[in-house]
């Protein structure tokens, strides 16, 4: 179901990730130390900053700090040191309500109110916020037939698009979801993927989920924390160079055939169940070249692609590395 303009677009638009004057970072950790009760220490010295218009992921093993991260940038939490800032304002500042109405949240669990029906719901939402149209964020999540039905009675999924729906009515500028899809069966989370492409665009994102495919469609940059401190904060595109692409073979001969005969040319290789993973500098202009060859020994391939890294790969490249540091 299409959504109209505002509920998709946000009501300022940003380029380059350039701030407008008199503007200030959306999304800004510096120095941040969270320890519990008990000294448990959930961050360490956090520093990173989410630009306008950026959309990151924030990735990292259980017990990274993600889930305290998400916290202390809606106020929920106070770091134990440092500082946590929404438009440059921190939880200590006198304004930090009216920044924290520019921000939309989807939070790990919907938190249903068991006994409101649907507009009850988004209409105490509009009046936290002091703002929102109704109608189109009904319309924009297909929530038009349960308008009148109790939030304990809604499915799921149906939880989930009400939950973004609450998010977005006040149209804000940033997003933070806490593990959007957690739970969901597919079709839910197929679903939840489809209305979070027609709202992010355009605004400011940061994504907290475990599902690597789902960070990889919808983001562009990922922070990726390892016992309470950033590893690393770049474009997707970027990391991906860390790791050459390869070139997966399968050959009618079987991948015994076919590994004996790239060794016998000295290609580097690796078995993956019924494929051969072929390592070359540069798998898109050696393919061709490749290929002829294995045909030319009489070996039958039927399949020869070239693989970019995942971003799951690219998670375990950077968290591995680290684990080896350790």
């Amino acid at each position: 179901m299409q959504g109209r303009a505002r509920v998709v677009c946000p009501p300022r638009k940003w380029e380059d990730g350039r701030l407008a004057q008199n503007e200030h970072i959306p999304l800004e950790v510096f120095g941040v130390t969270k320890v519990y009760p008990g000294g448990v220490q959930a961050l360490d010295q956090v520093t990173f900053k989410i630009l306008p218009g950026e959309r990151a992921c924030l990735l990292g093993p259980n017990g990274a700090g993600k889930t305290t991260l998400i916290r202390l940038l809606t106020g929920a939490l106070r770091p134990s040191s440092g500082r946590v800032s929404l438009f440059g304002l921190g939880v200590e500042d006198p304004d930090f309500l009216q920044a924290k109405r520019r921000v939309g949240i989807v939070p790990q669990s919907p938190g249903m109110y068991r006994d409101l029906t649907v507009d009850d719901f988004l209409l105490l939402v509009r009046d936290l916020y002091g703002s929102g149209n109704i109608p189109e964020v009904v319309e924009a999540f297909g929530l038009g037939p349960f308008r009148t039905r109790r939030m304990a009675e809604l499915s799921g999924g149906m939880q989930r698009r009400l939950s973004m729906a609450a998010a977005l009515v006040s149209s804000p500028e940033v997003l933070l979801l806490d593990e959007p899809t957690v739970g969901l069966d597919p079709v839910a989370t197929r679903e939840v993927h489809t209305f979070l492409r027609k709202v992010m665009p355009g605004r400011t994102v940061l994504l907290c989920t475990h599902n690597l495919a789902e960070a990889e469609a919808l983001c562009e940059s990922a922070v990726i924390l390892r016992q309470g401190r950033v590893l690393l904060h770049e474009r997707i595109a970027t990391l991906r160079q860390r790791i050459q692409p390869v070139l997966v073979l399968r050959a009618a001969q079987g991948p015994e055939r076919l590994a004996e005969a790239l060794s016998a040319q000295g290609f580097v290789h690796t078995r993956e169940a019924d494929a051969v993973h072929v390592h070359v500098a540069d798998a898109v202009a050696q393919a061709p070249g490749l290929l002829r060859h294995l045909l030319g020994t009489g070996l039958e391939v039927y399949e020869c692609r070239v693989v970019t890294p995942s971003l799951e790969d690219l998670f375990l490249e950077v968290v591995g590395a680290n684990d080896a540091r350790a």
